[in-house]
């Protein structure tokens, strides 16, 4: 539970910035590891530093990160493929100075599809990062 002052129309909650939102959606495909694997591929740098400095902006943040694969594989293959691309992305941020209490990381494996699994254009929304902020106290 948060003492900062939100607005009214969010029930009292802080409210994330509009722009702050637009990143963390870009980052949902934006964020790309080398195929099979938590290496994160370095085209993918210019959005983690913009992470990076919401963070720093924001000392309120909290970050939680999922991570999600798409169904090729088995299941338990991908659950740790998540968690360890949810992890990498974590272990980057806290290079970039951000406190390793403001981040947690989860993986979900393909347990929470976004799209269906049929299509390659499906398969490849799955497979993403997401982010959530919470606000510390």
């Amino acid at each position: 539970m948060s003492t900062l002052a939100g607005t009214k129309s969010n029930n009292g909650c802080p409210e994330i910035k509009p722009e702050v939102k637009q990143l963390f959606n870009k980052a949902l495909q934006g964020i790309q590891f080398e195929t099979g694997s938590a290496v994160i591929k370095k085209t993918s740098y210019p959005i983690m530093n913009a992470i990076s400095k919401v963070m720093v902006d924001n000392a309120s943040y909290k970050l939680l990160i999922s991570g999600h694969t798409d169904n090729v594989g088995s299941d338990e293959t991908n659950m740790t493929l998540s968690k360890n691309r949810a992890d990498a992305v974590a272990k980057y941020l806290i290079t970039q100075g951000i406190d390793p209490l403001r981040i947690s990381s989860f993986g979900f494996g393909e347990t929470k599809p976004v799209d269906v699994n049929t299509s390659v254009a499906g398969r490849t929304r799955n497979r993403r990062v997401e982010f959530k902020v919470e606000f510390l106290k």
